[in-house]
């Protein structure tokens, strides 16, 4: 007999492994966007920080995302490229407010040898050509055409088949490629190639350089002027372009993971270490030309994976190894010398090494614990089981009494108006079509007091109940229809209502019964009780959800 086992996700994917910043949903929205796994998250940079706008699944696991903006357009479009070699051009539509697939393909070869360092996706800086090296000596281009859409991808082999990274450089007339690649000795060199999109080939490029830091494995292309590239190991920093610059610096034994750039012009560079160190390189420049290096330590940060600034000393740090982070660079250090203040860290449970259920409470309910995190950011996480509650927004309002949501209509599947009571007043929040709640105002209600109980009712219609009345108000002209005031000398305490009854308890034991006939409060039964009331609930209890035959009464003891 088969067994069938049911598998679902109940934890989104947490570790970051790409993010890019550029103008995406507008051409005046910094947007930042990161890649977890199989899902992005879209952000908007604001003056109160990220906001977050959309987490959008995507089919795979996400290889590479890039920004890029073709010629005649006003905001970036993003390039994703999935381990399953499938990729998708994805743009904001800002009227509509939603994400657009402009394009999407299969970019997988039946005979190619998948690359031992991973997929690589690269794009022209003058947006000519997409390049992906997918497979060992093979460089797959996608050209773009004159409208910016993306034509048919061919395959251009290279000679070189372990590399390590490629980038394209920024200045040059025809779209120039830097390969990082090591030789059949363990020798790494660097060589340029110009990619010739008629012939389909490659040329000799402008310039090479051999016998690098053997443990070399980082580029980083720098912004024509001066151009060129910087190359990364583990001891040495080299710059080098076209007009035979050579620049470089010694440093520590520390691998650099991430980079991400600070300057438009390219001048600072922001780098991260595998011990979680954060370090700024500086290009000094004379007349356009590069005159040397300085690299100076900055403070302790999660193990990066990917590094993006934002803006005003602001960054983002994703790492697959520990939390996330959202920092500030300070001009001064701080008492420990640290020019990095972290403020606000994003929770990773990955890599997860090892995990145990234990029932922590003694209850029956499993707790999952996980030993998560590498190198520095190891940590041990309790994971609870169970539904999970997001915030979505807060509103500092003191001396709330009570609070009822209520829906335009009967029809209506979601509540739209949200009504605030207060000791001595009542405010109407409404959900607008941006799905923010602002305040309006409902005619037929009385806002100058107190509000007991509130509830949507029968024929559309909506129960206000006040210390002075029972009131009925049309949810379609939001005006008065009826109303039923408290007997002089007495108020109403408390109250409760199914959709076509109100109970009520004006004081002194006396109990009051009211059902909506048509559009009217018809008082059906006044008792009067032993004791003084403190409670009722009219919830309907049978088949019928707007009646109840039975009521829940406490009293004061």
């Amino acid at each position: 007999m088969s067994t069938w086992n049911y598998v679902v996700t109940a934890q989104k994917p947490t570790s970051v492994s790409h993010s890019c910043v550029g103008h995406f949903t507008g051409p005046d929205q910094l947007n930042l966007i990161v890649a977890k796994c199989t899902r992005i998250e879209i952000h908007l940079l604001t003056p109160q920080g990220l906001q977050p706008m959309l987490d959008v699944p995507i089919y795979g696991r996400i290889a590479t995302i890039e920004l890029f903006r073709p010629d005649n357009e006003t905001q970036d479009f993003l390039f994703i490229v999935t381990e399953k070699y499938k990729y998708c051009v994805l743009q904001w539509d800002g009227e509509k407010s939603e994400l657009l697939t402009i394009s999407m393909g299969d970019v997988s070869d039946v005979h190619g040898c998948p690359a031992d360092n991973g997929q690589i996706g690269i794009i022209d800086p003058d947006c000519r050509l997409i390049g992906l090296h997918l497979y060992d000596g093979l460089l797959k281009v996608m050209p773009f055409d004159n409208t910016g859409q993306l034509k048919e991808a061919f395959n251009i082999r290279l000679e070189e088949l372990q590399v390590l990274d490629i980038k394209f450089l920024y200045g040059c007339v025809k779209p120039t490629i830097v390969a990082l690649y090591q030789d059949n000795r363990d020798a790494r060199h660097v060589k340029t190639y110009e990619v010739a999109l008629k012939d389909k080939d490659f040329f000799e490029g402008p310039w090479s350089q051999n016998n690098l830091d053997k443990g070399a494995s980082l580029l980083i292309p720098v912004p024509a002027p001066p151009g060129g590239v910087i190359i990364i190991g583990e001891q040495t920093i080299v710059y080098c372009n076209a007009n035979s610059t050579f620049k470089a610096i010694p440093i520590k034994q520390s691998i650099i993971r991430a980079y991400g750039r600070v300057d438009p012009d390219g001048s600072r560079y922001l780098l991260g270490d595998q011990r979680g160190t954060l370090h700024l390189l500086v290009l000094t420049q004379e007349r356009e030309r590069v005159s040397g290096l300085k690299i100076e330590h900055l403070g302790e940060t999660s193990v990066a994976s990917s590094i993006s600034y934002l803006d005003n000393g602001v960054v983002y740090v994703g790492s697959r190894f520990g939390d996330s982070q959202l920092v500030k660079l300070n001009l001064q250090p701080d008492a420990t010398g640290s020019f990095v203040e972290v403020l606000e860290r994003y929770v990773n449970l990955g890599p997860i090494v090892d995990f145990c259920v234990v029932d922590l409470d003694r209850k029956g309910q499993g707790q999952v614990i996980t030993c998560s995190g590498a190198f520095k950011d190891g940590s041990v996480r309790v994971v609870p089981n169970g539904i999970r509650i997001n915030e979505q927004a807060s509103v500092e309002l003191q001396g709330i009494s009570g609070l009822w949501s209520l829906k335009s209509s009967s029809s209506d599947p979601y509540d739209m108006y949200l009504v605030v009571s207060f000791i001595s007043e009542t405010r109407f929040l409404a959900m607008n079509m941006e799905d923010v709640l602002k305040e309006t105002e409902i005619e037929g209600f009385d806002a100058q007091i107190q509000t007991l109980f509130c509830q949507n009712a029968i024929n559309d219609l909506v129960i206000q109940v006040t210390a002075n009345s029972v009131r009925l108000v049309s949810c379609i002209s939001r005006e008065l229809v009826d109303q039923w005031n408290a007997p002089e000398g007495s108020s109403v305490n408390v109250a409760s209502a199914s959709g076509s009854q109100v109970l009520l308890a004006t004081g002194g034991g006396h109990l009051v019964y009211l059902e909506i006939r048509g559009a009217k409060l018809v008082e059906v039964k006044h008792a009067q009780l032993e004791h003084e009331i403190s409670c009722v609930d009219l919830n309907p209890v049978g088949e019928n959800p707007q009646y109840s035959s039975l009521a829940a009464i406490g009293f004061v003891d």
